[in-house]
C-alpha cells in the first residue's frame, strides 16, 4: 500500500506520455500530408519545364521559395543539440531531486524513489552525452558554417 503514492503518478504520466506521442505523430502526418498535396497540386499545374521556370522567376514563385525554404518548421543541428540539451539538463536535476528525496526516505518507497531516479539520471546523461556527440560530429561535417 505505501507504494501506490508511487505507482498511480508514475502510470498516469506514462498514460500522458503515450497520448502525446500519439497526438503529435498524427499532427506531423496531416502536415506532411497537406505538403505532399500542395506539392502535388503545383507540379499538376506547371507541366513543363518552362511553365515551373517562368513561375520561379516571377513575384509569386520568389515569395513561394522563400516561404518553402525558410526553417520555421524544421530545426537545424544547433536547435535540435540545443533542446536535447535543456531536456538532458531537465532530467539531470528531476534525477537528482528524486535522489534527494530517496534518501531522506526510508522502506520501500526509498528502493522505488532510487530506481526511478537512476533511470531519470540515465536518460539525462544520455542526451547530454547524445547531444554532444552531435554537436561533434555536425561542427566536424561543416554543419554550423552556413
Amino acid at each position: 500500500m505505501n507504494s501506490d503514492w508511487v505507482f498511480f503518478p508514475c502510470f498516469f504520466g506514462m498514460i500522458s506520455f503515450v497520448i502525446w506521442v500519439v497526438v503529435n505523430g498524427w499532427q506531423r502526418r496531416q502536415h506532411i500530408r497537406l505538403i505532399i498535396e500542395f506539392n502535388n497540386r503545383v507540379l499538376e499545374r506547371l507541366g513543363s519545364m518552362r511553365e515551373f521556370s517562368d513561375f520561379l522567376h516571377s513575384d509569386g514563385g520568389e515569395r513561394l521559395m522563400r516561404v518553402l525554404t525558410s526553417e520555421r518548421g524544421s530545426a537545424g543541428p544547433r536547435d535540435r543539440i540545443l533542446a536535447a540539451v535543456q531536456s538532458g539538463v531537465v532530467f539531470v536535476a528531476v534525477g537528482l531531486g528524486l535522489l534527494f528525496v530517496a534518501l531522506r526516505t526510508s522502506g520501500d518507497a526509498h528502493e522505488v524513489l532510487t530506481v526511478i531516479s537512476a533511470i531519470v539520471l540515465s536518460l539525462g546523461i544520455g542526451l547530454m552525452l547524445s547531444s554532444a556527440a552531435s554537436f561533434w560530429v555536425a561542427r566536424n561535417l561543416g554543419m554550423f558554417e552556413a
